[in-house]
C-alpha cells in the first residue's frame, strides 16, 4: 500500500457498530445513495449462510462497510478504478478489521480483474455513476459521470459473474435512468422484481430509485415497493440508525 498523505483524508464515524471511515477530501463522497443502496441491499441477506459479494464502483468503501456492519455473514469483494480511492478503501478495510471478510481491487469494471472473473457472487450491488459524460451537470465529480465505463457496462458486468438462477443485483440510480437499468438488466439475463422510488418529500417527484434483479429463467413478477419519503423523520432514522428488522422484501 501506498503511504497516503493524511492531511488529504477525513476521518467519518459511520454510526453503526463502531465502524469509522477515511475518505478523500477532494474526492467522490458518499451520500444518502451509498446509504440506502446498502440498505436495501443488506435486506437480501437472510439468515446466518455465507453470503459472497462483489461491489462495481467501490470508491471509499461507504457501501462495502456498511453491509459489513449490518451483516457478520458476508464476504464482499470490492472493485475501484481509481487509484487513490482504492488506497483508502483498502486503508478503511485495515481500519475495520475487516481483513478476512472484504477484498479490495482495483481495476476497470470493463476488463474485471481475473481473481473477479474465477468468481460468481451471490450478490452484485452497485452505485453506478449518475450521469453521462455529456449530460451530467457543472458540478458533477468524476464519480458521478461516466468517465469509466457507462451503466451498461456496470450492469454487464455485475449480470456476468452472478450464480445462475439465485444471484441478485441491486443497484441504485437517478431516477430519470430506472428504465435503462431495467433494460440492462433484461439484455443481459437479470430480471428485475423489486422497485423502489426516492422522494425528498411526499409532493415531490422521485429522485433516486432502488432496483433488484435476479439471474433467473424462471418466471418473476416486478412488485413496485411503497416509496422512501427521504423527509420522513421517523423512518430515515430507522434506516440509518437500526437494523433492518421489518422484512419489506
Amino acid at each position: 500500500m501506498r503511504a497516503m498523505d493524511s492531511n488529504n483524508l477525513t476521518l467519518e464515524d459511520l454510526g453503526r457498530k463502531g465502524y469509522k471511515m477515511y475518505q478523500l477530501k477532494d474526492g467522490f463522497r458518499f451520500g444518502t445513495d451509498t446509504v440506502l443502496l446498502a440498505w436495501f441491499t443488506a435486506s437480501f441477506v437472510k439468515g446466518s449462510a455465507p453470503v459472497k459479494m462483489l461491489e462495481l464502483g467501490a470508491n471509499c468503501g461507504a457501501a462495502t462497510l456498511l453491509i459489513s456492519a449490518r451483516k457478520e455473514s458476508v464476504s464482499i469483494d470490492a472493485l475501484e478504478i481509481d487509484a487513490d480511492a482504492c488506497e483508502v478503501l483498502r486503508k478503511n478495510i485495515e481500519l475495520n478489521g475487516l481483513n478476512e471478510s472484504v477484498e479490495a481491487y482495483e481495476g476497470d469494471v470493463r476488463e474485471l480483474p481475473q481473481n473477479v472473473r474465477q468468481k460468481q457472487y451471490d450478490l452484485v450491488f452497485m452505485n453506478p455513476p449518475f450521469f453521462k459524460e455529456t449530460t451530467g451537470p457543472s458540478s458533477a465529480k468524476v464519480g458521478r459521470c461516466e468517465l469509466n465505463g457507462c451503466l451498461e457496462d456496470f450492469i454487464k458486468a455485475g449480470a456476468s459473474r452472478l450464480i445462475p438462477s439465485s444471484g441478485i443485483m441491486t443497484v441504485v440510480m437517478t431516477a430519470s435512468r430506472a428504465d435503462e437499468v431495467m433494460k440492462f438488466m433484461s439484455d443481459n439475463g437479470v430480471k428485475s422484481f423489486r422497485f423502489m422510488s426516492v422522494h425528498p418529500a411526499h409532493d415531490k417527484k422521485a429522485e433516486m430509485v432502488l432496483i433488484a434483479g435476479k439471474k433467473t429463467n424462471a418466471d418473476t413478477q416486478l412488485e413496485i415497493m411503497a416509496p422512501l419519503i427521504l423527509n420522513d423523520k421517523d423512518r430515515m432514522k430507522d434506516i440509518y440508525d437500526k437494523e433492518h428488522t421489518d422484512c419489506f422484501i
